[in-house]
Order: structure tokens, then C-alpha cells, then sequence
């Protein structure tokens, strides 16, 4: 449970089950209740639903009487600044709540087969007009569904969610909901909800903001568009210096999988005809072609005592498969020169791979034709050796060598180096026997 008292403060509460037929038939969402006798202990495992470092347990010695004077605050909304969500600045280990108008929204999302892990995805609009991503998983999801179903003809949908938490998505901050937690207000006659629509009256003189609300393609129609010429096509040379923040689409083979991964991500190896770089497979595309999640890979390979045999061997369908790729170079990367990149879409379909496999071919042909230079010339561009970087948790840090086929400039240069040194040298020894010999002619 969540408790709140008169002055607004809340308290992160439960029962356990050896206590609950005791307050089984007293305790009711939204009722006032006296509690004598309360267990308070610290929060230990760092992440507070409310905040308050104290948990409130109702244990043998405790006792709840109904109350009908309550004179605090009737849902004690904490609301944060959608700014400060963006830029991650709110809470991070604590609940936070969010008002807003519906500005668009994707159909609800149930591919997953745990209804829970069904989601909707809404952006709100702020009465600065700053928009915030939402994710509302679960029953609530079902919940403004149905509700935007029934109600399609109305512009202003104005929801308030209690008890959200932060979540980061491609650098930018975002809200979703935590499980069953999570309160939904949609278009309630509540005093919030009713104060933030007179102040939307105030800002357009003819009334309430006719913005209609935009529905956005699903995630399974959209999901193929990505792949249809929204992003360049680029081969792994021309992106092994993250120079600057791009997303674009590569052809290539999985030819690697590396086994020192958290469990959320799939660290991979993949090459095109150019040569080969890592990339990060996150457990969402990972679970789309494995049927299985990274998180429960993990699980597989814990309980066999860690073999390096058994958990790779889950993951050899993909090896030496050819896949369309989605690939975003963030910030991060450009900022720490770091080229290994976080896979945002990945297509199996080999009607789209060969589409732009031929794409590919056409680009090849188009840039001998129009570019014919010498090997010498300083006109080609050498791809760089780089080394790839092994994922943790936290952190990126270099390990082993990208095995590409490819001659890196360096090797090019010391070549050229070596044949100087030689030529060089092979002068000068020639020269000093000149000498001795021209010497002894003097001296003779």
C-alpha cells in the first residue's frame, strides 16, 4: 500500500500474510483510517516508492479504525516539470506524478504474450506545450485503450498519472508506469484535472484547445516503414568513425557473440562486404528473433554453472545470418569516439535484406563509375583499424581487436616506412664502401 497522512506526507505500507485476515475486511483504497501501533523500519534496498526513508508495516500489535474526519489532501499528487523528466533531472529513486493533454498516441501494443508487458504509448503536452513521452504497461494500458476507443470524437483528453517512474530511452528521459501501482485519472471530475483545462480555456479565447489527437501507426505496421528509405544505407567502412549523431541502415552478417554480456544486452559481431564492427543488440529485437529473452538466456547459462558451451549454443541460429539493421550513433558515441553502436531495428524478412542488399549493388556500381581514382590517390578514404568495445552495465571499455579484413593505414604507413628504411640505408652502405675503397687507391 501507499499511506498519506493529514499533512501529504506518504509512506511506502504492507501486511504480511500472516496479518492480513486482520485487516482483510477494513482496508480499502481511497478510505481514512486511524493507525495505532504501526512498525516503522528504514528503507534498505535503496529505491523508495514515496521517498520517505521509513516503511510502515501493520504487524500482530497494530490496529486500524476507520476515520471520518480526514483533513489532508484527498490524492496528494506530487507533480514534476516535464523538463525535468527529459533531462533526467526529478527523482530517480522515487515515485513522481505527471498531468497532461493527450497530443498523439500508438494503438496498444500486445504482441508480448505476458498481458502485463502490454503497453500503449502516449505523448502529453504540458500547458507550455512540452511534450513528454508516456508508457503505460498492463491493465491501465487496457484502461486509456478502451477509453480512446470510445471516445474518439473528444479533443481534449487531459489524464494526470500517479506514481510513475523515470525511464531513459536513446539519452532522453521519459515517464512509465510500475506494474499495478500506477493510478490513472482520464478526464476525471477531479479538482487537478478540472484547474488544468480552465487554464487551457485561458490560453485560446474560443475555448478549449481544438487539437485533435494524433493516432500514430502501430509498432507492428510501422516497424517494416523503418527500412523503406526514412534513413541512408551505408556500408560498415563508411561508419567506423562515429563522426557525428546519425541512424541509418546496414546489410550485414552475424558472424560473432560475444559472452560477456548484462542481461539485457546481446553484445554481436557483424560483417558486411567491407568489413566487420559491434554492434549492441538490445533484449527487445534480441527476443523478436530468439523467442526468448536475454534476461532468460542469462537464467539458462547461470544454472548450467556459467559453461561457456551452453549459452552461446542458444544463440548460434543467428550466427552467419544476414539481417537489416537500424543502427543509431548517439552522443555518446561521437563524445568518446566509442564505434560500437545500439541496434534500434533488426529485419529478419529477406524480402527487405535482398531489397537493400540491391540497393547496395547499385551504390557500388554508381561509385565506380563516377569515381575512378587511383589507389595512391589521396582522394580514397582508408577504413581505420579500431578496437572493438566490450559492453558492461555501465560502462564501455576497449578489449579485443575487430578482426577485419581489411589493411589498416597504419600497417599501409609502416610498409612504406620499412621499404624507405631499407632504401636508405642500402645508400649509405654503399656510399661508406666507395669511400674505403677510393682511400686506399689514395693510399696505395
Amino acid at each position: 500500500m501507499i499511506l498519506m497522512d493529514e499533512e501529504g506526507t506518504q509512506y511506502h505500507a504492507h501486511v504480511f500474510n500472516q496479518n492480513f485476515s486482520r485487516f482483510r475486511h477494513l482496508l480499502k483504497e481511497d478510505e481514512s483510517y486511524i493507525v495505532i501501533k504501526p512498525n516503522m523500519v528504514a528503507v534498505t534496498n535503496g529505491f523508495s516508492y514515496t521517498g520517505h526513508k521509513q516503511t510502515l508495516t501493520l504487524d500482530w500489535k497494530s490496529i486500524l479504525k476507520k476515520c471520518d474526519d480526514f483533513s489532508g489532501p484527498v490524492n496528494g499528487f506530487m507533480f514534476v516539470d516535464f523538463n525535468s523528466i527529459i533531462e533526467q533531472t526529478c527523482p530517480r529513486d522515487t515515485f513522481f506524478d505527471v498531468i497532461g493533454q493527450i497530443v498523439s498516441f500508438r494503438p496498444l501494443e500486445t504482441s508480448n504474450p505476458v498481458a502485463s508487458k502490454h503497453y500503449i504509448k502516449l505523448t502529453l503536452s504540458n500547458l507550455d506545450s512540452v511534450h513528454l513521452k508516456v508508457i503505460i504497461f498492463g491493465s491501465q494500458a487496457y484502461q486509456m485503450s478502451e477509453y480512446l476507443q470510445n471516445n474518439p470524437t473528444v479533443n481534449c483528453v487531459v489524464i494526470v498519472m500517479q506514481f510513475l517512474k523515470l525511464n531513459i530511452w536513446n539519452g532522453i528521459g521519459e515517464a512509465k508506469s510500475h506494474f499495478e501501482v500506477t493510478k490513472l485519472f482520464i478526464n476525471s471530475d477531479i479538482y487537478e484535472i478540472n484547474e488544468f483545462k480552465n487554464k487551457l480555456k485561458c490560453k485560446d479565447n474560443f475555448g478549449i484547445t481544438e487539437k485533435s489527437i494524433t493516432t500514430l501507426q502501430s509498432y507492428s505496421s510501422s516497424y517494416t516503414d523503418d527500412f523503406k528509405g526514412n534513413f541512408p544505407l551505408k556500408t560498415i567502412c563508411e561508419i567506423t568513425k562515429p563522426i557525428k549523431e546519425m541512424k541509418f541502415l546496414l546489410v550485414a552478417s552475424i558472424v560473432n557473440i560475444r559472452r560477456n554480456l548484462p542481461w539485457y544486452i546481446i553484445p554481436i559481431n557483424v560483417q558486411d562486404c567491407t568489413r566487420t564492427i559491434g554492434l549492441t543488440l538490445f533484449d527487445r529485437e534480441a527476443k523478436r528473433l530468439l523467442n526468448i529473452s536475454a534476461y532468460e538466456l542469462k537464467k539458462i547459462h547461470d544454472a548450467a554453472g556459467d559453461s561457456d558451451g551452453l549459452f552461446p549454443m542458444q544463440l548460434n541460429v543467428l550466427k552467419n545470418s544476414k539481417f537489416g539493421f537500424l543502427v543509431d550513433i548517439t552522443e555518446y558515441n561521437v563524445n568518446n569516439y566509442n564505434n560500437i553502436y545500439t541496434v534500434l531495428r533488426v529485419a529478419e524478412d529477406m524480402s527487405i535484406v535482398s531489397e537493400l542488399e540491391s540497393k547496395i549493388e547499385l551504390m557500388s556500381i554508381q561509385s565506380v563509375s563516377l569515381n575512378q581514382v587511383a589507389l595512391e590517390s589521396d582522394d580514397v578514404v582508408q577504413p581505420v583499424q579500431r578496437d572493438v568495445i566490450s559492453q558492461t552495465d555501465e560502462s564501455f571499455t576497449p578489449s579485443t581487436v575487430d578482426k577485419s579484413t581489411d589493411t589498416s593505414p597504419s600497417k599501409i604507413s609502416m610498409e612504406k616506412l620499412v621499404d624507405f628504411g631499407l632504401e636508405f640505408w642500402v645508400h649509405v652502405l654503399l656510399f661508406f664502401i666507395a669511400l674505403i675503397l677510393i682511400l686506399q687507391f689514395v693510399l696505395v
